[in-house]
């Protein structure tokens, strides 16, 4: 595949062949440096193998790239806004949540893209649905299986640029591919999409990158003019269901707390400690709390967060051993049991009776 030349009015305008960091970067930001080049000989082959560490496409909550998108099929030019919206925390990891990526291969059109990085694998993964299950795949995937490779970016002169580094499919392409360029500290820069119908590029026109502005400068939506949609409401304000399932054994009650998203978005929840549920059990009569599964335990103060997958539950086993509160054996007669989720805002599941024996 011919590779993906940077941009030659901005290179002119710096005197140098910086491509997009010297019309982006803001005042007092140097240009990345050029490397030195590679010489080989006939006898002497350099391999070295690249990853993405995780400034090459930076993590943020409000981080947003606006780029202009040439389509040589219908010869015009539009506006493309990628934009991180949300920053959900999912089976006790956080995720970061771009509105769309419209040039990775395979996300063409998808809304709501949730990503992180792993810092043992060195690379970005994405968590989509696989069956009735979360799974996370490489959101840039390279090897022999993917035919995608990373390797240095080149400029005009075939020099490599440091600080930069291209991500190719299809490398051994003559007339078809993506090449898509990253920058350090700035995310993808440029990206270009070829095929037997022509070709497809984006370029960075302005960024907003924790919390530094490139290039041309954003402009704030009018105070009171209505947001432009995104792709569809990520976050819910919906309640969760919550239900509460018991079986008796001959010394003991196992107790499950189910908490279901009903919603087709991410529920967050926020709490102020390191517990997360309870269990409580009260004589049916009176309502005398008898026994409570925290009671005894110690939780750290720590606000955290924690989002519900859309559609998906939460489960949380515990087991009572028919003592009190004192550790004492409790009467037979009449319980009623229920659990609950300890966020800051409490939710309550509804009793449920254990009758002992």
């Amino acid at each position: 595949m011919a590779r993906f030349s940077p941009v030659a009015n901005a290179a002119a305008a710096c005197g140098v062949l910086w491509g997009l960091w010297c019309v982006l970067a803001p005042p007092g930001i140097e240009p990345p440096v050029r490397a030195n080049p590679v010489s080989l000989t006939d006898e002497t082959e350099v391999r070295q193998d690249y990853f993405l560490s995780p400034d090459y496409l930076p993590l943020q909550l409000g981080n947003r790239w606006i780029y202009d998108r040439e389509d040589s099929r219908f010869q015009r030019t539009t506006q493309v806004k990628v934009e991180i919206i949300a920053r959900p925390i999912l089976q006790w990891t956080t995720y970061y949540v771009f509105n769309q990526l419209p040039f990775v291969p395979g996300l063409e059109g998808e809304p709501n893209v949730v990503v992180r990085y792993d810092q043992d694998a060195r690379r970005f993964l994405r968590l989509i649905a696989q069956d009735q299950d979360q799974e996370e795949i490489p959101l840039f995937p390279v090897g022999e299986s993917a035919d995608a490779i990373l390797d240095q970016s080149p400029g005009d002169d075939g020099l490599p640029v440091a600080n930069r580094l291209s991500y190719l499919t299809c490398p051994d392409c003559e007339d078809s591919g993506l090449e898509m360029i990253f920058d350090r500290g700035m995310g993808i820069v440029e990206v270009g999409i070829f095929s037997d119908w022509g070709s497809e590029s984006y370029r960075l026109k302005s960024a907003l990158v924790n919390g530094r502005n490139f290039g041309e400068p954003m402009q704030p939506e009018a105070e009171g003019e209505p947001e432009r949609p995104r792709s569809e409401v990520v976050i819910s304000r919906a309640d969760p269901v919550l239900s509460l399932e018991f079986q008796k054994k001959p010394e003991t009650v196992d107790l499950l707390l189910v908490v279901k998203n009903p919603t087709d978005y991410f529920l967050s929840f926020n709490f102020d400690s390191s517990q997360t549920y309870d269990f409580v059990v009260r004589e049916k009569q009176t309502g005398f709390e008898v026994w409570r599964w925290s009671k005894g335990y110690f939780f750290t103060p720590v606000i955290r967060s924690h989002a519900l997958l859309p559609q998906k539950e939460w489960k949380f086993k515990e087991v009572w051993n028919l003592k009190d509160n004192e550790r004492n054996d409790i009467r037979l007669g009449s319980y009623e049991a229920v659990a609950i989720l300890t966020s800051q805002v409490p939710r309550e599941s509804s009793a449920v009776e254990i009758v002992l024996p």
